[in-house]
């Protein structure tokens, strides 16, 4: 008995080797996915089909004489959008090795509005539309009456490269769902394929906290979004009371426009409703058709809108739907209809621009339900100044094609910073004189702040070092610093220079808000009497100047805590009021320490950039690795000219230059050289015309002057 039931099990794992063995020559056939939907009506001349193993998607790859020819994959293999019955439209699609759409069928529906009057073969009909276009292109939804009379393709291309897909008058919400199953599935293949890039992390950190503000406010800055649709536009006489569709909407997921807009209540509502990672969306329309659509009430889609952001389209279903009452903004018109909308889709990012695309339709009249389609469209941002992003790209690509649109930036900043560092290596030419000294000085920092602060936006900030402080815990990821190209050929001069010069460089000529400051100082000295502008005494300001490593110190121990507390602390550095967002832009705090900040800066020589500047404090450690420092005799020990003149206090009692705090300004240095100005070599000149001689190189008391 135990003979038999050794036999029986060893016949049974032999049956199950060959039948595993077979399977899996089976499946690099094709079969039976291709015996099942019959891979070969759309690519007649492949000799095999095989499984895609190196792609995570289930794809089949099309083979002629061992070369790729296409691939294939079913719809719901990628992708499950309900349609008009509440089951996806299980599509087979076909795409060339590029991208390009070779056919497509639907296999499998449960329609019931195609299965009652509308016969099947107007879905495939429809996808014929598409037929020879890449799925990079954009599609737009529109009517000729042309394809619902003849079933003849009728799409077109418009100069701005969107394709015109014709309607079927009495299938908008399955057809609508199916142009979604077919551009979302085919661009989620195409970026397994590489045909569409990948999507790049984004690290964004908000900063969209409440303001008040009124309805044109939150318009004006593009919180608000509006699309107007008049009547002529449908093809019907001029209404000058009434648009067509007058349609606002905007993403309500942030303080600012959330609890402005549907108030605190409601807002704090909404954020208890949504899930991790879902956003919403209101719309608020006027006009003589409605925004909902009639698809809404008898099969729960919305057909008549769609949000599209890059390779992803969104079509809301009555899951998605929040009854709006009304705005409670201030200064909103009155609307006819409104909603909440929740976006649901997992890589939807509020920091990204997306679009919004509307459907409009009407009866032409020459039957009962022919109608004429028009998709209208306006993109929404929401506003930058309300976000902080770092993009992480995913390949290679992104890189260079960042660094080609920045190439001219990049040229023209080097050739700047070169020749600034030119001027440092042979300065001696520089500081012969001092009115050249001064004008050099003058132009540098005027360059700067035109070039680098107004037109660059690019100023280095206390948030470019994070990335090097947690390279230990995040480790080194080079590509982030040469996706801004800017920044990484700034911080290779920055390495360079705090070698050669420390933190005099960059602090005292090239900062682009220390030039500004120091320029205002300058032209405040030309105008208001001397009176007005005010210098700390020594023993106070040696305690004050210790605070920026107390600061710079602080951020380093938060970025190691929490970036995003470390970002926010950053603000400390008014560059970003300054440069990149706008005075007038930011919130009444910030525009209060910017102008308070800014006055103080001009009756202070340099007050931030001594006092509180975190980045300067670490460039001021940097320091420690300074080659060249600033000339200096033994003489200069008990001579004060340089002391007195030094308006960084850089130099003290004994002469000695204090190189964390020295700006470079080389004034010193041209006094050091002016036999005019410098008490030791005058002391010198005189000796020799005594027929004595000094050594300049070694301390001395009281030069003889």
């Amino acid at each position: 008995m135990n003979t038999q039931i050794k036999v029986f099990f060893f016949i049974l794992l032999f049956f199950l080797s060959c039948a595993t063995q077979a399977s899996q020559l089976l499946i690099k056939n094709g079969w039976p996915f291709c015996e099942s939907y019959q891979c070969g009506e759309l690519f007649t001349e492949a000799d095999h089909f095989e499984m895609a193993k190196d792609l995570e998607l289930p794809v089949i790859k099309a083979i002629k004489q061992d070369k790729l020819i296409g691939y294939l994959f079913l719809s719901t293999d990628i992708v499950n959008i309900p349609a008009y019955s509440g089951k996806p439209l299980v599509t087979l699609i076909a795409i060339d090795p590029n991208g390009i759409i070779l056919g497509g069928q639907v296999v499998h529906h449960s329609e019931p509005i195609l299965l009652v009057g509308i016969p099947e073969s107007v879905l495939n009909q429809f996808i014929e539309q598409y037929i020879g276009h890449s799925i990079t292109e954009r599609f737009e939804i529109v009517s000729t009456g042309f394809f619902s009379q003849s079933g003849k393709k009728s799409t077109e291309k418009t100069k701005q490269e969107v394709v015109k897909v014709d309607m079927v008058s009495g299938a908008t919400v399955t057809l609508q769902v199916l142009d979604q199953t077919l551009i979302t599935s085919s661009r989620q293949v195409a970026q397994a394929i590489g045909i569409i890039e990948t999507d790049s992390k984004r690290m964004v950190t908000w900063h969209a906290e409440y303001k008040k503000k009124n309805w044109n406010q939150l318009l004006q800055e593009g919180s608000i979004s509006h699309l107007n649709v008049k009547t002529e536009q449908m093809g019907l006489a001029p209404n000058n009371n009434e648009a067509w569709m007058d349609l606002y909407f905007g993403d309500v997921s942030q303080p600012i426009t959330g609890i402005n807009l549907l108030g605190e209540s409601t807002y704090n509502w909404l954020m208890d409703t949504l899930q991790t990672g879902e956003k919403a969306i209101f719309i608020a329309a006027n006009g003589v058709s409605s925004f909902k659509g009639s698809g809404f009430v008898r099969g729960g889609i919305f057909d008549r809108f769609y949000i599209e952001q890059g390779n992803y389209k969104v079509v809301f279903r009555d899951l998605d739907y929040e009854h709006l009452y009304g705005l409670e903004i201030q200064e909103a018109p009155k609307f006819k209809e409104s909603g909440l909308f929740i976006l649901r889709h997992p890589k939807f990012d509020s920091s990204i621009p997306w679009n919004f695309y509307y459907v409009a339709n009407r009866l032409t009249g020459e039957t009962a339900i022919s109608k004429v389609f028009k998709t209208f469209s306006t993109d929404y941002q929401f506003p930058k100044q309300y976000f902080d992003l770092v993009i992480l790209p995913n390949s290679n690509s992104t890189i260079k094609n960042i660094w080609n649109n920045k190439r001219l930036d990049v040229i023209l900043l080097s050739l700047f910073l070169l020749t600034t560092m030119l001027m440092f290596l042979f300065r001696d030419r520089m500081t012969s004189k001092l009115i050249r000294l001064k004008w050099l000085h003058i132009s540098v920092m005027v360059i700067s702040v035109i070039y680098i602060g107004i037109i660059l936006k690019s100023p280095p900030s206390m948030t470019h070092l994070y990335p090097l402080i947690r390279i230990f815990e995040d480790g080194f990821r080079l590509d982030l610093y040469l996706l801004d190209p800017i920044q990484f050929v700034f911080w290779i001069f920055i390495a360079i220079s705090l070698i050669m010069w420390g933190r005099g460089w960059f602090c005292g000529w090239i900062c682009p808000y220390g030039a500004l400051t120091e320029l205002l100082n300058n032209a405040a000295k030309k105008i208001f009497p001397k009176k007005f502008f005010y210098e700390f005494p020594k023993p106070i300001h040696n305690i004050l100047r210790r605070l920026r490593y107390v600061i710079f110190s602080s951020l380093v121990l938060l970025s190691l805590y929490s970036i995003e507390w470390a970002e926010r602390a950053a603000e400390i550095e008014p560059f970003k009021t300054t440069w990149l967002v706008g005075v007038f832009n930011r919130e009444w705090y910030f525009m209060g320490y910017w102008i308070i900040l800014l006055v103080v800066s001009v009756f202070i020589f340099r007050f931030f950039c001594r006092y509180l500047c975190p980045l300067g404090a670490g460039f001021s450690i940097g320091s420690l690795f300074q080659i060249k420092r600033i000339k200096r005799r033994g003489c200069c020990t008990s001579c004060k000219i340089c002391t007195r003149g030094c308006e960084s206090f850089a130099i003290n009692e004994v002469g000695k230059v204090n190189r964390f705090e020295c700006l470079f300004c080389l004034e010193c240095e041209q006094k050091y050289f002016d036999d005019e100005q410098c008490p030791p070599l005058i002391a010198l000149a005189n000796s020799k015309k005594k027929g004595t001689t000094i050594d300049l190189s070694q301390p001395c008391k009281n030069p003889d002057l």
